[in-house]
């Protein structure tokens, strides 16, 4: 599978939306606010991690998938799906907690609907890219991205939009210690604002025009989408803690 980057000329209202973690609810009902306030033709972009975690990772899923086909939605590779695209290949990966509820929601189906999600979900994730940039001032991607890696899709592009900065160190509780690679951004005039999720915040971080709108859905915090053109937020507040990392 070859990796691309995609560059995107909109002249639609759109927003991005942070990690959604099969938090279905608060999706939908974010979907529709965003519809409300910018009409219904705005479109999504998605920073990843859709599923895993929560309690409705294939419903989703086919949502986005299903938006996708209308051109009303962008999704990022991001870490989460592309454990479960391995999966659904047929590669060894470590199922965690998180992971074992998409797992489990996939195994539950009947046969002939397995298989027929298997091979949509496996052609939809080789259809996304490491990284959007829309307009050539916004750049969406996972877990962020340097300056220098902009117009690139490389391996090193590609373990950097999918996991992030660390420090090759763990946690207790078996994490990766993550760096906050934003506090180095050299802004330029024309430097692009980078939004991004992966690691969660209780409230949006922005520091030199990056933005981390990851604010822990599945964790009982709120879903989050930003507009870059109007630097307006909108949340929704989830209904419950579907996951905890002390789990």
């Amino acid at each position: 599978m070859k990796e691309f980057f995609l560059s995107l000329k909109v002249d639609k209202p759109y927003v991005v939306v942070g990690d959604i973690h099969g938090c279905f609810d608060e999706f939908y009902e974010l979907f529709n606010l965003v519809e409300e306030k910018y009409g219904k033709d705005t479109i999504i972009f998605s920073v990843g991690d859709t599923i895993d975690r929560g309690d409705y990772n294939l419903k989703t899923l086919n949502f986005c998938m299903e938006l996708y086909n209308k051109n009303r939605f962008y999704e990022v590779k991001s870490n989460h799906l592309d454990k479960f695209y391995r999966y659904l290949k047929g590669n060894k990966v470590k199922i965690s907690y998180g992971m074992q509820k998409t797992v489990s929601e996939f195994l539950n189906l009947p046969e002939e609907d397995r298989e027929a999600l298997r091979l949509k979900v496996i052609s939809y994730y080789e259809s996304l890219p490491l990284y959007i940039v829309i307009n050539d001032n916004v750049v969406v991607c996972h877990a962020g991205i340097k300056d220098e890696y902009i117009g690139k899709a490389d391996e090193k592009v590609k373990s950097f939009v999918l996991y992030g900065q660390t420090t090759g160190r763990y946690t207790e509780k078996g994490f990766p210690e993550r760096l906050d690679w934003t506090k180095d951004r050299a802004l330029k005039q024309d430097s692009p604002k980078i939004v991004y999720g992966h690691v969660v915040f209780d409230e949006p971080y922005i520091n030199n025009l990056c933005y981390g709108i990851d604010t822990g859905a599945v964790l009982g915090n709120k879903l989050t989408a930003y507009n870059p053109e109007t630097e307006e937020f909108l949340f929704v507040k989830s209904k419950r803690q579907y996951y905890s990392f002390d789990d």
